[in-house]
């Protein structure tokens, strides 16, 4: 996939993270940062002080639990005593191991449940993913006990006693027990804000950044595989025809970041809309519609103004009858007005839980239509015409 190029630092790309998450399930989120919170003070007290190992370790506990956004058992695993925890550490796992730039990582999350009696005997697994899944487990336990009001940390510290060498590694237990800790854990609230952005060792790289952002599009096939291929399709086609139109590297760069990101709201709509297998009702098609919102809710102030307004106004039309301002020609540049165009072309070519890919004719019949209409721009609209097969073929 295309790079993204804009200019983000660290604190910036984890708030996107944050937002989106929270658009699924904020108690997620909110358990993932505190979790990270006390595990990243267990691992320097183990002596840990590298920053990017600590960067890299907060950011897989952020995300221990991702997996949950496919199984739905949010509120099962946010009890003290579990049964089987399998499911979403295993999708958790899978999905950070392909789709994230946290792979050497992702068995931490496999095994973020696994009791230590049954960890410690496993040959296949290094001592370094033991001792980070131990510590993420105890966290996460800690978080889940001490979160309820009625549950004091002497009720909390009684637990871990009685788990030691089962449940927990003893020296693990030894080390939370000490006096203290957990009165160290307090400057972290209940949404978990206030985390400590100094851990996150040096600057992420380029590379790094767009695999994040692309992990974020790919969470979204936890809820609908047709919008990740949209996605894909839709920042291709938009590079190939701004690169046709000739514009400079810095256009297609913040073309390439708006489309890739156009679409991130969608992983606020339920399951049973974005997936709806007919016409939507006028009340779902609003619901719908509210992705842009969610999509600049998700953006915030972490990215460009230029880049933002790329990705929030492909709903919006040159004659003012789009969405979800209702903007006109006078309010829309070249960059949006071609994602807009690459954004309707994905639509129509891709296949959706109640349509079937459309043929060639009929996607430049519906383009050229519209562009007669007034509702986009027929010089874009004719040069895809013009080298439609070449541009799809590139895509």
């Amino acid at each position: 996939m295309l790079q993204y190029t804009e200019p983000i630092d660290n604190k910036s790309l984890f708030e996107i993270i944050r937002r989106t998450c929270n658009c699924v399930d904020p108690r997620l989120m909110d358990h993932g940062l505190r979790v990270a919170y006390i595990a990243a003070q267990i691992l320097k007290k183990t002596g840990e002080n590298d920053v990017n190992k600590l960067r890299d370790f907060c950011l897989v506990t952020v995300l221990h639990d991702i997996g949950a956004y496919k199984t739905e058992e949010i509120s099962k695993m946010l009890l003290f005593e579990t049964q089987n925890m399998w499911e979403h550490s295993m999708y958790g796992y899978l999905f950070l191991k392909y789709f994230s730039p946290l792979e050497k990582l992702s068995p931490v999350v496999l095994y973020h449940h696994t009791p230590w009696e049954e960890l410690a005997g496993i040959n296949e697994i290094d001592e370094e993913t033991k001792r980070y899944a131990q510590i993420v487990h105890i966290a996460d336990r800690i978080d889940v006990f001490t979160t309820k009001r009625s549950n004091t940390w002497e009720a909390c510290a009684l637990k871990l006693s009685e788990g030691r060498d089962r449940r927990f590694a003893s020296w693990l237990v030894d080390l939370v027990l000490e006096p203290g800790f957990y009165y160290a854990l307090q400057s972290i609230d209940a949404q978990g804000n206030n985390f400590d952005f100094t851990t996150w060792g040096s600057p992420l790289t380029q590379e790094q950044i767009t695999d994040y952002l692309k992990m974020l599009i790919y969470i979204i096939d936890f809820r609908s595989r047709h919008t990740v291929t949209h996605t894909i399709t839709t920042t291709n086609i938009s590079y190939e025809l701004g690169r046709r139109m000739n514009l400079d590297s810095d256009y297609l760069d913040k073309i390439v970041c708006g489309a890739l990101l156009h679409d991130v709201g969608k992983v606020g709509v339920p399951v049973e809309i974005l997936e709806y297998p007919g016409k939507l009702s006028p009340q779902a098609m609003n619901v719908m519609r509210n992705h842009v919102n969610l999509t600049e809710y998700i953006l915030g102030n972490s990215v460009s103004g230029t880049m933002k307004n790329i990705a929030l106004r492909h709903h919006e039309k040159l004659d003012g009858s789009g969405y979800p301002r209702g903007l006109k020609a006078a309010d829309l540049n070249v960059p949006q007005r071609i994602v807009a165009i690459a954004d309707i072309v994905s639509a129509l070519t891709g296949t959706r839980s109640y349509k079937g890919a459309y043929s060639k004719n009929r996607t430049l019949g519906v383009l050229t239509g519209m562009a007669q209409q007034g509702l986009l721009d027929s010089g874009i609209v004719g040069l895809l015409v013009e080298r439609y097969d070449e541009i799809m073929d590139s895509v």
